[in-house]
């Protein structure tokens, strides 16, 4: 049986397969992005929350955020190893490599990621041939949950949005100013914290502020994580995957289609489609 995991920097989904794809357990932990976890803080989750859903797992295919060097990529391997054993080589990828192949499967197109953070590349059909460098919140990841709440929570505090919007945000989450700063720039994984306020933006999408936020970060994205591939040609299929993307499709298209380009399709979860990629591809588990 296979076990897949699909890691962003918020949470993490486990499913175990049999060969036919169909599912026989799962499992959600917190996302296990190895910035912000060492190798042994990542065994100990897997170890208290994985485990028990690992009986007769004969390999491993992880896809993760922060997967992409490969000191990073030997980090997470290890850890997994160090806790399930497993009869084939544990294999470990990046997230936006995980978004790829299950949306586009073995065809040819560009695929992003908004979530947590943001991502994107050019895949070939089976490999990624192109990908800006992926800088994080601090440099980048506009469009990113992080980012559109960090800008967000910078209005309010500055009181530089509608005082019923931000009546409702310190209703909603009962915080003094040092609480909130305390977080951010001394608590781990701040960009987790950020995201987390994203369903307040939600419901306040159509606001003219809010509204603003996610116009202007989604330019920013597309000029940056789309218009750096238009040597490869921007007739390519466009897909989109992570909650963002999901939730703020409207806002996405809209943006898209200032820039002449088509979304062709967007997903929340990539799961189902890795199901579907690795079950008709991996033959070590048939």
């Amino acid at each position: 049986m296979l076990l897949i995991a699909d890691s962003g920097s918020t949470k993490t989904d486990w499913r175990l397969v049999d060969e036919e794809g169909n599912t026989i357990d799962a499992v959600q932990c917190k996302g296990l992005n190895p910035y912000f976890l060492t190798e042994n803080e990542i065994a100990q989750i897997i170890q208290n929350e994985v485990l028990p859903v690992t009986k007769g797992v004969e390999k491993v295919i992880f896809y993760g955020a922060g997967c992409g060097l490969p000191e990073k990529v030997s980090q997470v391997k290890n850890a997994i190893e160090s806790v399930l054993p497993v009869k084939y080589p544990t294999e470990v990828y990046g997230d936006i490599l995980g978004a790829a192949r299950s949306l586009l499967q073995d065809q040819r197109g560009i695929t992003c990621i908004l979530g947590t953070g943001a991502n994107s590349c050019v895949y070939d059909g089976k490999d990624i041939i192109d990908n800006v460098p992926s800088l994080g919140y601090i440099l980048a990841d506009w469009g990113s949950g992080t980012v559109l709440c960090k800008d967000l929570i910078s209005l309010i505090l500055q009181e530089k949005i509608a005082p019923e919007i931000r009546a409702d945000f310190l209703a909603t989450y009962p915080m003094d100013l040092r609480e909130i700063l305390d977080k951010i720039y001394n608590k781990p994984q701040a960009n987790r914290y950020l995201a987390s306020f994203t369903p307040f933006l939600l419901k306040y999408a159509h606001h003219p502020a809010c509204e603003k936020i996610l116009k202007d970060n989604f330019r920013k994205f597309f000029d940056y994580y789309v218009l750096a591939y238009e040597a490869h040609g921007l007739n390519d299929t466009i897909t989109f995957s992570g909650s963002i993307a999901y939730h703020f499709s409207d806002f996405l298209h809209a943006i898209a289609d200032e820039y002449g380009l088509a979304i062709h399709k967007i997903i929340q979860h990539p799961m189902n489609g890795l199901i579907k990629y690795h079950c008709k591809t991996v033959p070590a588990i048939k």
